[in-house]
């Protein structure tokens, strides 16, 4: 059995999900089975300056719990989430969008679904061998965009995103030397110029590297857009009541993942998942 562990930097908490940690000391495991644990005590998640978990009593803030009516989606570059959903991505850097740029990025959950989206995606930022998938994902969301129907009210029909895939995180760490980045190289699809611009990027906040593991949906999910999910920023909320999520959802995000883990395909087999982890934790 696969158990990645996680590691939470600057006091980021996760929100209202029971997450079946378990530990003894500063280092807190996760636990990958399909059988999900009780949710720990309440408390706030904290951590020391090396990255090490201080506090394994891990769950849920009062502000979270507000939010147990939804799930999250990180908004990423539509390459990027094909690349993670064919196994060649399983880093994210993350810095916050210009819409959280006083704050950060903060880390707020354990599983989320990958959000593809088009904008700000750049052919000069990626790997040579990427481009022509980049092309031809860009064709066919332009296509898209041409197909939009007109019903008989006149209202131009809600645009839809189209989900193939959630993640588990399994470690998240800061990138304090611009020179780990070339050796991170082969772990995602992005060229090292665009990952060093990353890096300098609001000087004043970290880099954070963020290690996932991806799971492809047996059958895609469509989600009607909402114009409060426009603009540069990371973090989407849908609503659990949507349609398109009936079938996955019911009233325990934790368990509700469990079971989507279990009709999913990890991209990554445990093995070599397990191998990958190990190589990327020696090198932060």
């Amino acid at each position: 059995m696969f158990y990645p562990s996680i590691f939470v930097k600057d006091n980021l908490s996760f929100e209202s999900h029971s997450y079946g940690f378990s530990g003894q000391s500063k280092t807190t495991s996760v636990s990958t089975s399909s059988t999900p644990s009780s949710p720990p005590p309440a408390s706030k998640l904290q951590s020391s300056k090396s990255g090490l978990v201080n506090d394994i009593s891990l769950s849920f803030d009062k502000e979270s719990n507000s939010n147990s009516n939804y799930v999250a989606a990180l908004k990423e570059w539509a390459i990027v989430c094909k690349a993670a959903e064919d196994g060649n991505q399983v880093l994210l850097f993350r810095k916050g969008g210009i819409m959280e740029y006083r704050n950060g990025f903060e880390l707020k959950h354990k599983n989320f679904f990958l959000f593809p989206t088009f904008e700000h995606q750049s052919m000069e930022s990626i790997r040579e061998e990427y481009k022509k998938e980049l092309e031809n994902l860009t064709k066919q969301h332009e296509q898209k965009d041409l197909n939009l129907t007109v019903p008989n009210d006149s209202q131009i029909f809600p645009d839809t995103t189209t989900i193939n895939s959630f993640v588990e995180i399994s470690y998240f760490n800061e990138i304090n030397d611009i020179n780990k980045l070339e050796k991170l190289e082969k772990f995602h699809i992005w060229n090292l110029d665009y990952v060093k611009m990353r890096f300098n990027y609001n000087p004043k906040k970290p880099l954070f590297l963020v290690l996932l593991r991806t799971y492809k949906l047996k059958d895609a999910i469509k989600i009607h857009n909402k114009p409060e999910w426009s603009g540069c920023k990371s973090w989407i909320q849908i609503d659990l009541k949507d349609k398109a999520l009936e079938a996955y959802f019911k009233n325990d995000l934790s368990q509700s993942f469990e079971y989507l883990k279990s009709i999913s395909i990890p991209s990554i087999d445990d093995g070599t998942f397990n191998n990958i982890t190990e190589e990327i934790r020696g090198i932060v």
